[in-house]
């Protein structure tokens, strides 16, 4: 019957089993069985057979999932997941497009978030704009990022290949790209995937930071993880003490929260691996409880906030949308509090630069914005920048439209 070899079980055939079968029933039998009777007990017997050949079939694939060199696909997935180790997703390309037109228009083209755009061919890679921008009037062109709509390597394209208009955008002739776009990547597969989780196991009880990250990750409410570690015996110039890491992690400033993230550290790190928190971040805490019942407290960071301030000077039509409008529309890309109250995430995680062109293009995007004379962005009140705005790996840009950080001046004009 089935035996193990090197831990996975081999089913036999249904052959094997049949005749097995015939033969136990032959010796039971003895001499005195009638001739043609073999013959009626493979047909008797055959289905099952089969349905012990299934069993054996099904046993051994309960048998693969628990191993992590045969567990496949959902199986391994949840194999992983036991240390700590997630299955990295397709990771979508972006670039820019230079979307264009032969003669200067005449009058603004609001070009919007999710517009299609794609190479040519009979498998063409689609892509959609990231975010809203806008074809000024007396202008022949503009540059507007994309986003490959599905995940993978075949959207990491060369230059020139974006050449087809998938949707009809008004005002917009042409679509190319002046530089390659990148950063697509492949979900990673079962073999992939396998040696990584082989990897962290290696380290013997210590978590991986991958094993740290995920399992944050994991938790609906972070938005992004970022790891600092220190591996040396002494702190290092940012005082980050020896043999410690900080996690700076994108999420609610919530006690809920906060503890839910702190059980997840402490269910994944080492024993005698060290938390800390403050050095990158904003120092935060959550109580874990151990399998004993014993509680621990989990030293983290959340983001620490860089407020933007914004000093617009505009034209604007009869039918502007508002100050409000403005306000939101920047939060919206930034991140930060909404004139409503509410709060949004923004498209903007822990680390990124505010960029200039964006907050622009921001405000270009609300109705009956006719033209901006000036822009003026900085970390202070009164900004008086007209550049990008630099944002390490701890902090956090965010904007809010009701404390009077995004100010205006604005005139009425007719167009």
């Amino acid at each position: 019957m089935a035996t193990l070899v090197d831990g996975r079980l081999q089913p036999d055939s249904v052959d094997a089993v049949l005749e097995a079968m015939v033969n136990d029933f032959e010796a039971q039998a003895g001499e005195n069985l009638p001739p043609g009777v073999a013959s009626v007990l493979r047909s008797v017997y055959r289905p099952i057979a089969e349905r012990l050949v299934e069993a054996q079939q099904t046993a051994a694939l309960v048998l693969d999932s628990a191993q992590i060199d045969h567990a496949e696909d959902e199986a391994l997935d949840l194999l992983t997941a036991l240390i700590g180790v997630s299955r990295r997703k397709a990771v979508k390309a972006e670039g820019t497009v230079t979307l264009s037109r032969a003669s200067a228009a005449s009058q603004d083209y609001p070009i919007p978030a999710g517009a299609e755009v794609q190479t040519s061919g009979n498998d063409p890679v689609v892509f959609v704009t990231a975010e809203s921008a806008t074809l000024s009037t007396g202008e022949t062109s503009v540059d507007v990022a994309v986003k490959a709509r599905t995940g993978g390597v075949r959207g990491n394209v060369g230059p020139g290949a974006i050449s087809v208009l998938r949707s009809t955008i008004s005002g917009v002739e042409e679509v190319t790209n002046a530089s390659e776009t990148t950063g697509g990547r492949d979900r990673e597969n079962d073999t992939e995937l396998r040696e990584r989780a082989k990897d962290n196991l290696s380290s013997g009880s210590r978590a991986s930071a991958s094993a740290l990250i995920s399992a944050l990750m994991d938790d609906d409410d972070v938005t992004s993880v970022t790891i600092f570690i220190n591996d040396l015996n002494v702190a290092n110039g940012d005082g980050q003490p020896g043999h410690s890491f900080e996690l700076v992690v994108e999420a609610p400033d919530e006690a809920a929260v906060l503890n839910r993230l702190a059980q997840a550290i402490a269910d994944t790190k080492a024993a005698g691996d060290t938390s800390v928190g403050g050095y990158y971040g904003t120092a935060k805490t959550g109580t874990a409880t151990l399998v004993n019942g014993q509680t621990e407290t989990i030293n983290f960071s959340l983001p620490t906030g860089v407020q933007i301030y914004v000093d617009i000077d505009m034209t604007v039509t009869e039918e502007y949308a508002g100050n409000d409008a403005v306000r939101d529309s920047i939060v919206r890309y930034i991140g930060g509090v909404l004139s409503t109250g509410n709060t949004d995430d923004g498209r903007l995680s822990v680390g990124s630069d505010v960029i200039y062109g964006s907050v622009e293009y921001a405000i270009r995007d609300v109705t009956g914005v006719y033209d901006i004379n000036t822009l003026e962005v900085g970390t202070s009140a009164s900004p008086t920048g007209t550049t990008n705005i630099s944002i390490t790996n701890g902090e956090k840009a965010t904007a809010n439209a009701t404390d009077g950080s995004i100010t205006f001046t604005t005139s009425v004009v007719t167009p």
